[in-house]
């Protein structure tokens, strides 16, 4: 009977929402394992105080520490409080101090850095040393404010190590100095990576030579990575990822990968090196994205053509990936001419499912630009992000007959377009009927029986899209429709 009351107790957990579980936790053993999952799946740790210095005092409990299954740290910034003398006699031993070595002040300051250093250090690899279950692991840095070596030499290679046996996500961003550290790490079971580069003013020479062992980490990734994504930032203004490419190996199951740097192009001086690392991989290719963020300030001219950097990448591939399945794109130069992205869409209309276009808007007009007018070369789509300059019932209908088989949708657009004249035209012109409707009604050939299941509409600060739901929900029933912040 115990065993059968557990049975139904799990299932029941089923549909107990999270937030629940806090309330009923001492009920049951039951209950409170499914509790301690919950709140201890994910830890986050980006600061000192007495809070997080009770929540790494509990981890070190092993019962504790073997539900996190996911770490989040951004190592803080260490400053402790100058002391003041407590009195006369202690004064006059500083002062003499001082006279005896001028930087006694200085030194005893480092001192107690070090020994704050030290016990959070402790704190935060006794707790790790607890974690056995760790499968996903995110260590960051504010690149804006400086750091302390000591932690990230803590923080880095040693938990690799420790979690070796089961890690399989990693996301890095460290000051580049100790990137060097993960050339002895093996990770057999890493699947996903990502790495964001942030080398500030850095010669190219430091930035190649901090990033030798780098690459030799990546390459032992081969047996078992999956998902590989580089984004760079703004600030690094002698940064040039081609060298890395032209030195990285063939990773078997490589199917997913991804690349955003600044739209000028300066990060991939040689694009063609690029290319090269992707073609490696054309027949496993399942997924791939060009990213861009804003531009960088380079300390010195760069070639103007760098911008043009996404068109040289698609125009560069001959042959189309057989298993290509979502592309994510960067629309730059905003100006710039859809031709090469049109012939490379055409390569691969028969596989392609998920589609994003980014930072560009585009007019109904040009996506049946992009995709052509006939559906045969897009009923292979189901899912679709794309931004726009303004939702209606029109740009519904037309979406819903260039993507007849598309189930989700999400559109990054401010504001929604009433047609006022199809509204006058029609009979429903009832008390309680919107405008929305109305054009919806117009369009209602196109848009019934569309087997869209989910529209995404963003920024979420745009109250307007609940109004349109419950429009969209009588002519789409299965359809749900949720907002997104950028």
């Amino acid at each position: 009977m115990g065993a059968l009351n557990e049975d139904i107790l799990r299932h029941i957990l089923e549909f107990v929402p999270v937030e629940t579980l806090d309330k009923i936790n001492s009920s049951n053993y039951v209950f409170y394992e499914a509790w301690m999952k919950s709140r201890y799946a994910m830890i986050t740790l980006i600061k000192r105080d007495k809070e997080v210095k009770r929540l790494l005092a509990h981890l070190c409990n092993p019962y504790v520490a073997r539900h996190v299954q996911k770490v989040n740290i951004r190592p803080w910034l260490v400053q402790p409080r100058t002391k003041s003398p407590r009195s006369l006699t202690e004064n006059v031993i500083i002062r003499f101090m001082e006279l005896v070595d001028p930087d006694y002040t200085r030194k005893t300051a480092e001192r107690r850095l070090q020994k704050r250093l030290r016990k959070d250090t402790a704190m935060v690899t006794a707790a790790f040393a607890q974690m056995k279950n760790v499968n996903e692991y995110n260590i960051d840095w504010d690149d804006n404010d400086g750091f302390h070596p000591e932690f990230y030499h803590a923080f880095l290679a040693p938990p690799l190590e420790k979690w070796a046996g089961h890690l399989v996500k990693l996301t890095i961003k460290v000051p580049p100095s100790m990137v060097d550290s993960l050339a002895s790490v093996r990770l057999p079971h890493l699947e996903d990576f990502t790495y964001h580069l942030s080398t500030d003013s850095l010669s190219l020479k430091d930035i190649n030579n901090s990033h030798d062992g780098f690459v030799v980490f990546v390459n032992n990734l081969r047996d078992s990575l999956v998902s590989l994504t580089f984004s760079s930032t703004y600030t690094s203004q002698n940064l040039d990822l081609s060298r890395i490419f032209r030195m990285m190996g063939t990773f078997p199951s490589l199917r997913k990968v991804s690349l955003s740097i600044p739209f000028d192009g300066g990060h991939l001086s040689e694009p063609m090196s690029f290319v090269g690392f992707l073609l490696k991989h054309r027949g496993s290719l399942k997924e791939f994205g060009l990213l861009t963020s804003r531009c960088t300030v380079h300390s010195k001219p760069g070639d103007p053509e760098h911008i043009n950097w996404i068109q040289k990448l698609l125009a560069s591939f001959d042959q189309p990936f057989p298993l290509l399945r979502g592309l994510k794109i960067a629309l730059r130069p905003l100006r710039a001419p859809l031709d090469i992205l049109v012939v490379f869409l055409d390569k691969h209309s028969s596989t392609l499912q998920s589609v994003t276009f980014m930072d560009r808007s585009l007019a109904i007009t040009e996506l049946e630009g992009l995709f052509g007018s006939s559906p045969y070369r897009t009923e292979s789509i189901q899912e679709l992000h794309v931004k726009v300059d303004a939702l209606s019932a029109t740009f519904l209908a037309r979406i819903a007959r260039l993507f007849p088989n598309l189930k989700i949708l999400k559109l990054e657009c401010a504001r929604i377009d009433i047609d006022r004249t199809c509204v006058m035209n029609i009979s429903l012109r009832n008390r309680g009927v919107t405008e929305f409707f109305g054009n919806l009604h117009a369009n209602r050939q196109a848009i019934r029986g569309w087997g869209l299941q989910h529209l995404a509409i963003g920024p979420s600060e745009y109250n307007w899209v609940r109004v349109i739901e419950h429009d969209l929900v009588h002519y789409l029933p299965k359809l749900t429709v949720s907002c997104f912040t950028l």
